[in-house]
């Protein structure tokens, strides 16, 4: 039979059963967020940029070796601890046996030529004499009184110096006709014209010589020398 009583109102839903509340929205893009991260690391973790870094630092060393392939050789002149000075009216002119080193200190495989070398002697306060080199001469001994001498081994010719190959040729100067060495203390100044590299290689050093080296050298006979120790 009908009634004057109200209805009573429907239960409210429970939370978990809202759809579209902002808790389920979150859910559903925390996968999707995850997925975005990952997808660059995963790529970084492919090693898709090793070629490129591999080719870029052959690139920078190939750059550094050409750099260092061209660079000018370096070579150093070192000098003996004497020199031999010889003499003799009858030669026509003093003479000087002097032996220098050539080294390269170069980074590089390039060779440097010596193309010649200049002898410059200087008396005091008196002009430069300038020697010339003659030969090339090697160094050999008597037997039978053991008494050193020189005799000829090459001309001076251009020498080739490199980092696997030094030059320290026996070098013959032979000073300007008529010029012979008197009592005093003496600048020599070698000087090596270089063809790779403009700038000559300098390197000087002194000797002194007595009255008593001079009555020796120009004594009768044939041409003597003594060694002197250079400083």
């Amino acid at each position: 039979p009908p009634s004057d009583e109200a209805p009573l109102p429907a239960p409210s839903p429970e939370p978990d059963d809202i759809a579209g509340t902002p808790d389920a929205s979150a859910s559903a893009a925390t996968p999707r967020l995850v997925g975005r991260i990952r997808e660059p690391v995963l790529r970084a973790l492919s090693l898709s940029w090793v070629p490129l870094t591999a080719a870029l630092l052959s690139l920078i060393l190939s750059i550094a070796s050409i750099v260092i392939s061209m660079r000018q050789p370096e070579v150093i002149l070192i000098l003996p601890d004497q020199v031999r000075v010889a003499q003799g009216r009858a030669s026509g002119s003093a003479f000087v046996y002097l032996q220098p080193a050539f080294v390269s200190t170069g980074q590089n495989d390039r060779v440097e030529v010596i193309r010649t070398m200049t002898l410059e002697v200087q008396a005091g306060t008196g002009g430069a004499v300038s020697f010339t080199w003659d030969e090339q001469a090697r160094l050999v001994g008597d037997p039978d009184t053991g008494i050193l001498s020189y005799e000829y081994a090459a001309d001076p010719v251009p020498l080739l110096v490199s980092p696997r190959n030094a030059s320290a040729p026996l070098c013959l100067f032979d000073a300007p006709d008529g010029w012979f060495f008197a009592p005093g203390t003496y600048t020599f100044t070698l000087i090596a014209d270089r063809v790779v590299t403009s700038a000559p290689i300098r390197a000087s050093f002194t000797i002194d010589i007595s009255a008593e080296d001079i009555q020796f050298l120009d004594g009768p006979g044939a041409a003597k020398f003594l060694s002197f120790p250079i400083r």
